[in-house]
């Protein structure tokens, strides 16, 4: 008997050592990748999807890395997966749409068949990763809390269509799939696989593929509670440096203190069809304004067609000086009003001084009247 419990115990430990690693795999492909990737475990792979799915300025936080990591091998692990990152000097070109694909409750086969179909190696295994319930708390949280706030039951092919609007949260969306409960996403996904490598490697969109095997593990992605947390506490950006809101809005409201002001790298639309897609992809205007139907009626109401711009306000800063801003965020500064007085200063400087030394020559060039010899008497 004790011969059976101590072999039934060996095979468990085994099974549990055995477990199958999430793999991770990202579009576009590193032309650098190594034969071996990896493996990382669940806290730091969610570090990366939330620095790739953030706009600028909202990403993890130095509060959000685990305890008794080194924060230079976070740093390494996002400069290299976390995607494109935001330039110090120079223009901010346009960031590419993100999209991540996590699919659930694959078997060991599935997943190899799938990595073969998507013709690439593993950008990063994930060592034990969660239970489907993680997934929920994961999309429901932490996704939510940098924008992503569109829930869809999109498909494949309308979630890889980046102009789908009801299917995004502005460039960025999560599509989940229970491959036990759909089969058939495989197939789809390996046919759309070229497609997607294509948009991938022209800059329009980059596609993460979270390949998750069945487990009945109840852990999470991280082990601290992050719901609302990122709203309560504004904290270090691990990456994407942001100003520290030293400025407060002249018409203040309560919400404005936890904004984390950031200037947007996205190409901004004209208008937005909703007051919540025009804040998630401005940033709520930057912290500097609001979003507001430009077509609504005088009394208010909403109108037929709905137009939702920022509307930018100003700012007031300790010193006691104020700052307009404008731009489709809000995030540029407005000096048209400081410009017209230095223009109109200099103008009238130039002018006064033009005439000064005009008045100058103008006086030279007189001839000198005739009366120098006036008091010179006639001598007799």
């Amino acid at each position: 008997m004790k011969l059976t419990l101590g072999f039934a115990a060996g095979l468990a430990g085994c099974a549990a050592a055995a477990q199958q690693a999430a793999e991770v795999y990202i579009f576009p492909t590193d032309a650098d990748a190594t034969s071996t990737p990896p493996s990382v475990s669940p806290s730091l792979a969610r570090l990366v999807l939330l620095q790739r799915l953030a706009p600028a300025g909202k990403g993890p936080s130095s509060a959000d890395i685990p305890e008794g990591v080194d924060v230079d091998t976070v740093v390494e692990l996002m400069n290299k997966y976390g995607g494109e990152g935001v330039p110090l000097f120079g223009e901010h070109s346009v960031s590419p749409s993100q999209l991540v694909i996590m699919l659930e409750g694959m078997t060991g086969d599935q997943i190899r068949e799938l990595g073969e179909g998507l013709k690439t190696k593993p950008a990063f295994t994930i060592t034990d990763p969660p239970g489907g319930s993680a997934h929920d708390k994961l999309v429901k949280n932490d996704f939510y809390n940098v924008g992503i706030t569109n829930e869809h039951k999109c498909s494949l092919m309308e979630v890889t269509n980046p102009f789908e609007e009801r299917c995004w949260s502005g460039r960025s969306t999560v599509a989940r799939y229970n491959v036990k409960k759909q089969p058939d996403v495989l197939s789809d996904l390996a046919r759309q696989a070229e497609s997607l490598a294509k948009l991938a490697r022209s800059g329009e969109m980059e596609t993460t593929f979270v390949l998750l095997p069945a487990s009945g593990e109840a852990k999470q992605w991280s082990d601290n509670s992050h719901e609302l947390r990122r709203r309560q506490f504004p904290a270090e950006q691990i990456i994407s440096a942001h100003e520290n809101p030293s400025e407060s809005a002249a018409p203040s409201s309560p919400s404005d203190a936890d904004t984390i002001f950031y200037a947007s790298t996205k190409s901004i639309p004209s208008c937005f069809q909703s007051e919540d897609s025009c804040a998630t992809s401005t940033g709520n205007c930057s912290g500097h304004g609001s979003c507001r139907n430009k077509y609504a009626n005088p009394d208010g109401s909403e109108s037929k067609d709905a137009c939702y711009v920022c509307h930018c306000l100003s700012t007031v800063s300790e010193s006691g000086s104020l700052t307009h801003w404008a731009g489709p965020t809000c995030a540029k500064k407005d000096i048209s009003v400081a410009f017209w007085l230095f223009f109109g200063f200099t103008v009238v400087m130039v002018g006064v001084l033009s005439m000064s030394i005009a008045l100058l020559f103008n006086v030279g060039e007189e001839k000198l009247p005739g009366v120098i010899g006036a008091g010179v008497s006639k001598s007799k």
